[in-house]
């Protein structure tokens, strides 16, 4: 049999054809893919399968299904469960901190601004101090800002505009408010800064530098307080919906947050701008609902007073609520029955707890996930608490003077607090809700068990009803400044008591440092998760970067943001919640 020759296969030429090529690129050259690194074979020893059903059965019913790692999972599950209680430690402190900072506007800073006052109109005196010139520009930046949004700022239009709008619209509204307080307290930062810095404020600093930097100040004080204003109103709306609607669209968005956050690498650094942010979101989201607390008290209880039925200066609803029988005492001694103060605190307390639960959450999956302990948290109240030490009179002994002459507290700065803005919203509201509280029919006025009954006003009567609100007003404002003083003492106190364990809690917290051994994990479970890293990031598997395509050619000197030659870590005493490491929130 004649044995056929098979027909001659030919291959293409590619190096020569031109065909196969685009006539607008040069041809690419194939490079031979890299030879393969042998891996060793990993013998495993055979088992033979069950031969029967009943020496399968009796594997599946009696063999041991417990695992040797399981019993390291304890840790893990420990500190899953004592991160909401080391959390709400340092958010309770920072709270605190916040508080103080807010009250040193209404209550520090206008003695501090008399005493600047004092200080100008007194004939041949002595120049202003650059402190002396912060003080005046701070009451001076409250001043105007509240004067242009007075106008700007009518709570009913803007409540019942932000009532008409659809469930759509009011959740980009509340996403879209959140991004903008946020963008506005780190550049309004830089801006007060750079207003109130010694710089600026020196004698011989130049004249137009002051009144640039004022200008931008006000802009922003202003474009943060509209932000603000918006936000509570926003709040007021979807506290007071009528079917709830608005308050779920609410708290569900803060249960989006839980997605933003949780399903990513972080940091001890990058979870310390997380803890600042939560800290001013809590303060700042207890005042607003506070604030609507406050008014839908006012709305509706009416605005008359009742002194000796009440025996305080409430309204005169209050009285009704407390005798027996009323809602009120059903609900405090029987159970809560419908009253209508559980009526107005239902779904400020159903925002605010569902916050804390956010917090919780989050916090608790992020060190879970990051192999985060919660020894971590005290390291950042350390850092704190430094802050507070080297603030106080007895702090700056002996170290450097701060750079600027802002009495407010530094570790509100490093919070990222924006005080003034929110100064300005708790003046406009306020006035409003206060303008709501004293008013009343023209032909009454009571005062203690007296009733007159007057057909006409008279000046008389009306000097001494403003005086003795003006008089009230001024207890209210003493008994504030004696609350800021007792605070401000406690904080310098508890952050003297606890620099004297800085020192060793730093070292202990090294465990949470970059490159951190992972919680729950054994030997053998390290060992094999590092292969099964190197496996998936095989380089073989990679194409070598081209630079002509816009690519970074491989570095040769090696080293990342975290590992060697790469760039330095920030250190918690130099980072603040608007500091860029790798990512802020």
């Amino acid at each position: 049999m004649k044995r056929t020759r098979p027909p001659s296969v030919t291959v293409p030429n590619f190096e020569h054809d031109t065909r196969l090529t685009y006539a607008s690129l040069p041809p690419t050259p194939i490079s031979p893919s890299p030879p393969a690194t042998p891996v060793a074979p990993s013998f495993v020893a055979y088992q033979p399968p069950p031969f029967s059903l009943w020496d399968y059965l009796r594997e599946e019913l009696l063999v041991t299904d417990f695992d040797s790692h399981q019993e390291l999972k304890w840790e893990r599950v420990s500190n899953f469960l004592n991160i909401p209680l080391a959390m709400e430690k340092i958010i309770g402190f920072g709270f605190i901190v916040c508080l103080d900072s807010f009250l040193y506007t209404f209550t520090i800073l206008p003695i501090r601004f008399a005493l600047a006052m004092f200080h100008l109109l007194m004939p041949a005196g002595k120049p202003l101090a650059p402190a002396q010139k912060a003080d005046l520009l701070k009451i001076l930046l409250l001043v105007v800002s509240v004067m242009i949004l007075i106008p700007l700022t009518d709570a009913s239009k803007i409540y019942h505009f932000i009532r008409g709008q659809d469930t759509i619209k009011l959740y980009v509204i509340f996403n879209a408010l959140e991004i903008a307080d946020r963008l506005c307290a780190s550049f309004g930062q830089d801006i007060l800064d750079c207003l109130f810095s010694r710089s600026t404020l020196a004698p011989d600093a130049p004249t137009l530098r002051p009144l640039l930097y004022f200008f931008l100040a006000v802009v922003y004080n202003v474009s943060h307080s509209i932000v603000m204003v918006y936000q509570l109103i926003s709040l007021n709306v979807a506290v007071n919906s009528y079917d709830h609607a608005l308050l779920t669209l609410l708290v569900s968005n803060q249960f989006v947050e839980i997605k933003g956050s949780v399903f990513k690498k972080f940091e001890k650094d990058n979870l310390f701008q997380i803890t600042c942010a939560d800290i001013v979101e809590r303060f700042t989201l207890s005042l607003m609902l506070s604030v609507v607390a406050f008014r839908n008290l006012i709305e509706l209880s009416g605005s008359q007073f009742d002194f000796a039925e009440a025996g305080f200066v409430l309204p005169k609803s209050f009285g009704r609520w407390l005798r027996v029988g009323s809602p009120l005492r059903l609900s405090l001694f029987g159970g809560i029955n419908g009253s209508m103060l559980w009526t107005i605190s239902y779904p400020v307390l159903t925002v605010m707890f569902s916050e804390m639960l956010v917090d919780w959450l989050k916090h608790a999956f992020i060190t879970k996930f990051n192999h985060i302990r919660p020894s971590v948290y005290e390291r950042y109240t350390d850092v704190l608490c430094r802050d507070l030490a080297n603030e106080s009179a007895v702090g700056r002994r002996g170290a450097r003077k701060h750079a600027y002459v802002d009495q407010g507290p530094l570790v509100a700065r490093r919070l990222g607090f924006a005080s003034l803005p929110l100064a300005v919203l708790a003046i406009l509201i306020g006035s409003q809700s206060l303008a709501l509280l004293f008013s009343r029919p023209s032909d009454t006025i009571e005062a203690g068990n007296g009733v007159w009954r007057a057909q006409s006003e008279t000046e008389i009567k009306e000097l001494v009803r403003w005086a003795t609100w003006v008089v009230m007003g001024v207890l209210f404002w003493l008994c504030f400044v004696v609350i800021k003083i007792i605070i401000g003492i406690n904080l310098i106190s508890y952050a003297a008591r606890r620099r004297a364990g800085m020192e060793t809690r730093e070292a202990e917290d090294a465990v949470n440092d970059f490159g951190r051994d992972p919680i729950g994990e054994s030997k053998e479970e390290r060992i094999y998760n590092r292969e099964l890293k190197n496996i998936l990031d095989n380089q073989l598997d990679d194409v070598s970067p081209a630079a002509e395509m816009g690519e970074n050619k491989p570095s040769t000197k090696g080293g990342g943001g975290g590992g060697k030659g790469g760039r330095k870590r920030v250190p918690l005493e130099e980072l603040t919640r608007f500091t860029m490491v790798k990512r802020i929130w």
